[in-house]
């Protein structure tokens, strides 16, 4: 196992596999890990090398503290320490969701100067609603979802320090009840739907996501409702080629409002999934594949702005 030492002196652990000049750091989604990406960039590892984080709070740096009151300025300022540990320039940069969320937050805070190109994973530019802006998490169901997700961490927040096992048994089970209804939103394949309402069943769902740090879920959507994650006024300043993948059915982040990136970024390039949700590599593993090829090629200019609508094939709905 591989571990980075932060700022703060936590160690934050990450995936480096595969091998070739080109160095690529992926960021996962939130509730997920750093292992999810394994199974999808294996048949690149021949010429790529992958370096893959658990970001703070999850996975395996699960138990590390947040020192930031913003979930997304710790895990960038945490992927810039990565970077800088490392001594990683020049490298393709990948996020999916929490993870691009992050990327962007890295842009906004210290700039693209040691990314070559980037890959944008359905995640809108602005994730809360407003007077301008209807097209943010969850889209026309924000207020209504928001609102339920801020009374159960009122609830939550006074049990703050106590063990996961000392939660009354309620709050637990409205907690992953809560998640279950989230993660249905990732999915647009009934199927998937239905695998993913088997978070709200504790026994499986803590073993993806552990508990010793229970609070950590709570801070993260707390930073969602109240933190600046508004990345459009920044966004003009990536000249990097980067890549779009949208998810034509996300009901996460709605696609109309994640092309709209385009205004901010014209070389950007724009591959519109269709029969897919929020989840890409999941739903689509089989264009996921082809587009990350596509991007870690090498790439003598920004490409012109262009609209590619991909039909994923049935196939691809499930993941091997």
């Amino acid at each position: 196992m591989s571990y980075a030492t932060m700022r703060d002196g936590a160690r934050l652990h990450y995936l480096s596999f595969g091998r070739g000049p080109d160095t690529c750091v992926l960021l996962h989604g939130f509730a997920m890990n750093a292992a999810m990406w394994v199974p999808f960039v294996a048949p690149l590892a021949h010429r790529v090398r992958f370096i893959i984080p658990d970001l703070r709070g999850f996975g395996r740096s699960h138990k590390l503290p947040l020192r930031e009151l913003s979930i997304l300025d710790q895990h960038a300022d945490d992927l810039h320490d990565l970077l800088l540990a490392l001594d990683l320039h020049d490298v393709h940069l990948g996020g999916l969701s929490m993870g691009a969320c992050t990327a962007l937050q890295y842009q906004r805070r210290y700039g693209f100067g040691r990314i070559r190109a980037y890959l944008h994973m359905d995640q809108a530019p602005c994730v809360l609603n407003g007077a301008d802006w209807q097209h943010g998490l969850l889209g026309a169901d924000q207020d209504s979802q928001l609102g339920a997700w801020r009374e159960l961490l009122q609830e939550l927040e006074i049990h703050r320090g106590k063990p996961y096992g000392k939660l009354p048994r309620r709050l637990r089970k409205r907690m992953w009840s809560g998640l279950a209804q989230f993660t249905s939103y990732a999915f647009h394949n009934r199927g998937m739907r239905l695998i993913g309402n088997l978070s709200r069943h504790e026994r499986l769902i803590r073993r993806v996501a552990p508990t010793a740090n229970w609070p950590v879920y709570l801070d993260c959507l707390r930073s969602y409702m109240e933190d600046d994650y508004d990345w459009r006024p920044s966004l003009s300043q990536i000249k990097v080629p980067m890549t779009l993948l949208i998810g034509l059915q996300s009901r996460m982040y709605p696609a109309i409002g994640q092309m709209h990136i385009a205004e901010h970024v014209p070389h950007a390039r724009l591959v519109q999934i269709d029969n897919c949700g929020h989840v890409v590599p999941f739903e689509a593993p089989r264009v996921f594949l082809r587009e990350l090829g596509r991007f870690l090629a090498p790439a003598p200019a920004l490409p012109r702005t262009r609209r590619a609508r991909i039909a994923s094939p049935s196939a691809s709905a499930s993941v091997a």
